[in-house]
């Protein structure tokens, strides 16, 4: 196994790094110079892991400390994006003798990726998994109003807190919200696009969560701000809204589509269709990719069950099934990156009371995830976009887009 690692690392050009093997010894590959950090592989079992599937081998590898890095785990991240690395790693990991001589490890990362099936149930449990964690966990490392979506950053230099309060301002002018309007929030986390709504735009509404832990902190948070004859939080699934027969003036919803799984595409947004007021506006905020395919395994395993993540001809062949018209399209893709990078930051700074409450694999886990993302939204293929869309032919939006940056 290390003469194929040294046949790849060989090749790989750019940022100067080592890599020290379980038998002791360590190797400098990459460009001239000082290695910027040290890939510590300490046993073989993690290398053959990494060749059945790279991503999910190397992250359960660093979850459980057979892989580490001695230096920043963001360098690495870069460096296997921008180089040729990771794609040499997956083309060799695909070839046919490679997948016969691990095949049983083969079909269970096989498995775990496509067999996660969404059904109404199973859908509670995917939410549950990682939005239960409890909400002291989320309030140390997220924004003052706990959001746990991409920010809007006017500025490389913004708190994650203006941020947070940049994106809100900006889904609701993109909702074009009027006082006296009704509200609608798919998947609304903690409730805070919707308090925001209610306190600056003069809104009621209601918003949709299937995690009980924000429900919950939700609708004591509506309480607490004395809006809670405007707004509250249901606790249930996106499915129950057709049982309402309810119509809204608007409908936003905020890095939920992540969680619908791709056969209920139509589905959700049918639903967002039959709830919108025929001369209303949709916001639909989503991570998204350029080409369409399963998600990563490590992700889809540990930190967000059963996610999909759609392209945009995925998303707008959907709205276009519904009649519904794409009035507007903005990729927020580095400022996803940037958002990570405060996410990751103030993790870390709560570091060791998460290990001690959670355990050290968790800690790593969440790390990895949150250090990969910055990576990822700068040199992947992932997106962030804001689509929005009408029921039909809007003849009165707004001709440019000033009216999202006035003062």
């Amino acid at each position: 196994m290390k003469k194929l690692y040294h046949s790849i690392l060989s090749g790989v050009r750019g940022t100067p790094f080592a890599v020290r093997y379980p038998d002791g010894s360590t190797v400098a590959y990459g460009g001239e110079g000082t290695p910027k950090f040290t890939l510590v592989l300490r046993t073989e079992a993690a290398m053959r892991a990494i060749m059945v599937n790279v991503d999910l081998g190397f992250g359960e590898a660093y979850m459980y400390g057979a892989l580490d890095i001695e230096g920043e785990l963001l360098d690495f991240l870069m460096m296997a994006l921008t180089s040729n690395l990771e794609s040499e790693l997956r083309r060799v990991s695909g070839q046919p003798t490679m997948i016969l001589r691990h095949l049983p490890s083969y079909l269970r990362v096989f498995w775990q990726a496509l067999y996660q099936p969404h059904t109404y149930e199973t859908d509670k449990r995917y939410i549950s998994e990682p939005y239960d964690l409890g909400n002291d966990f989320y309030a140390k490392w997220l924004d003052k109003d706990v959001l746990y979506s991409c920010g809007y950053f006017k500025t490389p230099d913004d708190s994650i807190d203006a941020a947070q309060e940049q994106k809100r301002e900006h889904v609701c002018r993109k909702a074009l919200l009027k006082p006296g309007e009704t509200l609608l929030d798919i998947g609304c986390g903690w409730g805070g696009l919707l308090i925001w709504a209610a306190q600056h735009h003069g809104i009621s509404g209601v918003g949709v969560t299937l995690s009980k832990e924000q429900a919950a902190f939700g609708n004591l948070r509506i309480k607490e701000a004395g809006l809670g004859d405007k707004i509250h939080v249901e606790h249930c699934h996106w499915q129950d809204i057709e049982k309402w027969n309810k119509v809204f003036d608007k409908v936003v919803s905020v890095g939920c589509l992540e969680h619908v799984g791709k056969k209920w595409h139509d589905r959700f947004f049918g639903v967002v269709k039959k709830s919108l007021n025929p001369k209303g506006t949709f916001v639909l905020h989503t991570i998204g990719k350029q080409r369409p395919g399963i998600s990563l395994a490590f992700g889809n395993k540990y930190i967000f069950p059963g996610v999909y993540t759609a392209t945009l001809v995925e998303i707008a062949t959907c709205l276009e099934k519904q009649g519904m018209r794409v009035q507007d399209v903005e990729n927020l893709r580095l400022h996803y990156s940037l958002t990570c990078r405060r996410w990751a930051a103030d993790f870390e700074a709560h570091a060791d009371e998460f290990r001690a409450q959670y355990g050290d694999p968790f800690v790593r886990m969440f790390r990895l995830y949150l250090v990969n993302g910055i990576a990822m939204m700068a040199h992947a293929d992932n997106e962030l976009f804001q689509v929005v869309a009408t029921p039909g032919i809007d003849n009165v939006r707004p001709l440019t887009r000033d009216y999202l940056y006035r003062a």
